[in-house]
This record gives structure tokens, sequence and C-alpha cells, in this order.
């Protein structure tokens, strides 16, 4: 069994989350841990974001040698950046897992409606393509 201890979350972060997911209510989790509601609400919040991060790193992780990577920078057209990955994939002789518009569409929900303007990214983002034609993206800062 993992201890908390051996994770991104705290004790209590970890408490707020496994009483969340029983069901009980913000206020009730606040009145067993003698503290505000407001208190809890921003320990759940920092415990999703830390739980959000861990799976982002295991996914990193297991795509550290996939062999096409395309770094798109904020501004980058969301097409232009697909038909990148399909001539990468092309040179690599990689056979995409994603048709031309479902590979615009994967990136389009990774990014949020909301991160793109008039095809534009407003966000930095990495796609990543395995051997057998997977794609991950990855929304964030890019320092590669």
């Amino acid at each position: 069994m993992v201890r908390v201890e051996e994770t991104h979350l705290t004790k209590r972060q970890f408490e707020v989350l496994r009483m969340k997911i029983e069901g009980k209510s913000l206020s009730e989790i606040a009145k067993t841990l003698g503290t505000s509601r407001s208190n809890v609400s921003r320990l759940s919040k920092i415990a999703k974001l830390n739980v959000e991060r861990a799976k982002n790193t295991m996914k990193l992780m297991a795509t550290i040698r996939w062999p096409v990577k395309v770094v798109a920078r904020a501004g980058s057209n969301v097409y232009e950046v697909s038909e990148m990955i399909f001539r990468e994939a092309d040179k690599k002789g990689i056979s995409i897992s994603q048709n031309y518009s479902g590979l615009v569409s994967l990136i389009t929900e990774a990014l949020g409606r909301k991160n793109i303007r008039r095809r534009n990214s407003t966000k930095n983002f990495t796609v990543l393509l395995s051997e057998e034609g997977k794609v991950e993206v990855f929304v964030g800062s890019s320092k590669s």
C-alpha cells in the first residue's frame, strides 16, 4: 500500500479528496477537520491540481522515447501543426491512429476551445507520436 508521504499530496489534501469521494459536502468536511469551508475548498483545488500533475508526469514519462515530437508555441495554427505531425510521421514511416480531422479534434480538445482563437493556440503545446501511431498532446510551457 502506498503511503500519503510517498505522493504529491499532503495528508490533509488526501483526507479532503477521500471525503469528497465519499460524498461529503465541503461544510461536512470542514466540520470533521476543524477548519473553514473555504480552506477545504482551497485544499481540494490544490489536491486536484497535484493529482493532475502526477498523471501528466506519468504520461510524459511513458512518451520519453517516442520518435516524433512537435513543439508548438502560442500563436501556432492548430491545422498547420496537424499537417506537420503527419509530415513527420511520414518521414519516420509511422501510421497515425487518427485521421486529419481526428488529430485536429484531439489537439483542440487538449487545448480547450477557450485557448484557441481563429485556429491559433493561445498556449504552448507539444504533440508526441509513438512508433505505433498513438498521439499524446501536452499543453503548457514547452521549453524544448
